[in-house]
């Protein structure tokens, strides 16, 4: 993509070029409104392109599982809305429950049908039948989501961006926000390092770990703390057959998908967000040979054939974490300032639809009814979100 000269001013200006950026700009310029993306790396180049890029609907509370249902329509027909692939593979949706946690599975499944979710109830038979490499012996009981599946997230950002730019945007690449320009209490434009200056009355900051530090500079803390996680990567055995559903294992804490079509993505499921990392970026992102051992394991218990799979690299990120470990999609601080952030690493799967409700809430200057339960206000009040139906009932959990 070519970087568009700094321009002087526009109607709004997006600061992050990643999946949520990215999409709040296009949905923007749908609104007709004359937008700035700018990105002070290339387009995807930060946590987005080390995103899980699972798109799924098995959600423990409804905003969760709302956003992640429209979402997940809008990825089914990415191409026909952007002009661009984002490469969406339907590989469909496994997870299971112990017995004595089938109270709280099955309240989740009456939450996800009463939303709309096509989620099929299995006995332990149909789970091995339906994935006969999977371990069910422990499970009293399955959840199938045919639906879900899994995205390229760096071509899912870019082709954003693209569509964006090719409707009008201009899509500023390498150019970091020094500044957010403040007059009287109102948003007036950003200062970019290197020089210029591009005056709005309105400016978004979905950037990701980096959204704190920008938002702290224009007067406005946010709760948000920085959480490690990490992913492997390993090559099936030959006789593995064909790519496996996503799974989910709650009880061994990983959640695996295919990768291409010989590998398998690996990662933990539940990340303690006691255990923060005062910066937003690592100074090394590689994974540890013991963690790619530890999640080779994890994964060999629930799929046996894995034990003889080989690594194939992985790496390590910080998800950007709330208390309640939903994100904050809000107006804040001086007036014409919004922010989206806190996604504890769900960003990818929710961006076409928060996009969509945050690009309404800047042109409108109306908060969508969707968007309420994620105010910023929320904690000072006492209204965080939390889960209509959560499984197992007192796990430790990211949304």
């Amino acid at each position: 993509m070519v970087s568009s000269p700094v321009p002087r001013s526009a109607d709004a200006v997006v600061i992050g070029g990643g999946c949520m950026g990215a999409s709040a700009a296009f949905h923007l310029i749908r609104k007709g409104l004359d937008v700035v993306l700018v990105e002070k790396g290339h387009v995807g180049s930060g946590a987005t392109g080390h995103s899980g890029a699972i798109v799924r609907q098995h959600y423990e509370s409804r905003v969760g599982i709302r956003l992640a249902r429209d979402s997940l329509t809008f990825f089914s027909r990415f191409e026909e809305e952007t002009g661009l692939p984002c490469d969406f593979r339907r590989t469909g949706f496994l997870s299971g429950s112990r017995r004595r946690d089938l109270p709280a599975f099955e309240a989740l499944l009456a939450l996800l049908r009463s939303e709309g979710v096509r989620a099929e109830r299995l006995g332990p038979e149909e789970g091995a039948e339906m994935e006969p490499r999977l371990d069910v012996s422990d499970y009293a009981a399955l959840v199938h989501e045919p639906d879900a599946g899994y995205a390229d997230p760096i071509a899912t950002a870019t082709g954003f961006a693209e569509a964006a730019s090719r409707s009008g945007a201009r899509v500023l690449e390498g150019r970091a926000v020094r500044e957010i320009v403040i007059r009287k209490n109102r948003v007036a434009g950003v200062k970019l390092r290197g020089g210029g200056v591009i005056a709005s009355g309105r400016v978004i900051i979905a950037a990701g770990n980096w959204t704190p530090a920008i938002a702290r500079r224009a007067g406005v803390r946010l709760p948000v703390r920085f959480v490690r996680g990490e992913v492997a990567i390993l090559r099936r055995p030959s006789e593995f057959g064909a790519p496996p559903r996503i799974h989910f294992d709650f009880y061994g804490n990983t959640y695996s998908r295919p990768e291409a079509e010989k590998d398998v993505l690996v990662g933990y499921m539940d990340t303690d967000p006691r255990i923060a990392v005062r910066r937003p970026e690592l100074t090394d992102n590689a994974i540890a040979a013991a963690t790619v051992r530890d999640l080779k394991a994890r994964l060999a218990r629930r799929f046996p054939m894995m034990s003889r799979a080989q690594p194939r690299g992985g790496w390590s990120g910080l998800y950007d974490v709330t208390p309640d470990g939903y994100p904050i999609v809000d107006a804040v601080g001086p007036e014409g300032l919004f922010v989206a952030v806190g996604f504890s690493g769900h960003g990818f799967k929710l961006c076409p639809e928060v996009g969509r409700l945050l690009s309404e809430f800047v042109a409108s200057g109306r908060r969508p009814e969707p968007l309420v339960a994620l105010r910023a206000s929320r904690y000072r009040e006492g209204e965080p979100v939390v889960p209509d139906a959560p499984f197992p009932a007192r796990r430790r959990r990211l949304p």
